[in-house]
């Protein structure tokens, strides 16, 4: 399939690689709560990649649309800390003020922290 610009649409991946997420201790799939961080992670790693991402483009309309999907997805890792407060883990549902690759950590709950 072609775009409307000429380009090539980049496909689906058919399944996802998890076990480094896993390894680094930023989530697992051996309880709800690990899930949980998991989504974390991939919302952050997301958010984080498209602001990355931008920084590359040249086009005024695709830096827009990137930056626009980073915000989309700094909202769903927003909503996903929102959802431990109200299970009664207490956590900052925006512990800082940016999510960038240099600051993930402020961001995720790793497996090995209390949550």
């Amino acid at each position: 399939m072609q775009s409307v610009k000429g380009g090539t649409p980049v496909q689906m991946e058919k399944d996802y690689d998890l076990s480094n997420y896993i390894k680094k201790g930023r989530g697992n799939v051996d309880s709800d709560v690990n899930i949980a961080k998991l989504a974390l992670a991939l919302e952050i790693g997301a958010a984080a990649g498209y602001v990355s991402d931008t920084t590359k483009l040249k086009s005024p309309y695709m830096i827009e649309m990137e930056a626009g999907i980073a915000c989309i997805e700094a909202i769903h890792a927003a909503r996903i800390r929102v959802a431990f407060n109200a299970l009664g883990i207490k956590i900052p549902v925006v512990p800082s003020p940016i999510i960038s690759a240099s600051d993930r950590g402020s961001w995720e709950i790793r497996v090995d922290r209390a949550a």
